[in-house]
């Protein structure tokens, strides 16, 4: 006997696919065979999610390549920028002059078996890197 459909309360039909992300049945009326995916809100938010950062992080990696081709020519790796590079930033380490790249200073606690113990820290960032700021300020375990 064929599966049925879990996401439709009276449907009935045969399962085509199971959903990625909460698992359950799905008929082709209920979801994207292709993807995967159901089509409840939770499900397509998911998607929608996962699929904006892959395409952030090719983006991403788009800009890092072109940075270093740059920097190869010594120069400043935000693209139209003829001035030599200075700085180096500290997540994608493409380097950049002082007009592309900021210093931002940061505080953040390392927590020990001893307590707990605030740290100031700085770090020069791209302005494409400035979105993960947030990650350098959460707390240290060590």
């Amino acid at each position: 006997m064929a599966l049925a459909c879990e996401k439709g309360f009276f449907c009935k039909t045969e399962v085509i696919e199971q959903c990625s992300y909460c698992g359950k049945h799905f008929c082709i009326r209920h979801g994207h065979r292709d993807k995967a995916v159901c089509k409840s809100p939770s499900c397509m938010r998911k998607y929608r999610h996962e699929l904006a950062v892959v395409e952030r992080f090719a983006y991403e990696d788009e800009k890092r390549a072109l940075g270093f081709a740059r920097n190869y020519a010594r120069l400043c790796g935000k693209e139209n920028c003829n001035h030599e590079f200075y700085l180096v930033c500290g997540r994608c380490e493409v380097q950049f002059c002082p007009t592309h790249i900021s210093r931002h200073i940061f505080h953040f606690d390392i927590i020990t078996i001893r307590g707990t113990t605030r740290v100031r820290d700085e770090i020069n960032l791209c302005e494409l890197c400035k979105p993960y700021l947030s990650d350098y300020k959460k707390d240290r375990y060590e």
